[in-house]
């Protein structure tokens, strides 16, 4: 398996899948693995660090964004 780039909308569904393990995990340094995974599975391509760590910068963003959108 090889790495490629990735387009934003592959990056962003890292990113869900990311968040999604946030959600249950409550540890982002498991969000980057389950980003990597998700690459992997779905994607069928081995992702970079950069590529895992910028779809788990968008997940924390998009958490921020739940966060705030709850507390109002």
């Amino acid at each position: 398996m090889k790495s490629r780039y990735l387009t934003r909308s592959e990056i962003l569904e890292m990113a869900d899948a990311a968040l999604i393990s946030y959600e249950f995990a409550c540890e982002w340094k498991k969000s980057f693995y389950a980003a990597k995974e998700y690459a992997v599975d779905m994607l069928q391509v081995k992702p970079t660090r950069a590529q895992c760590a910028t779809a788990v910068n968008l997940a924390k963003t998009k958490w921020q964004s739940v966060v705030i959108t709850k507390s109002s």
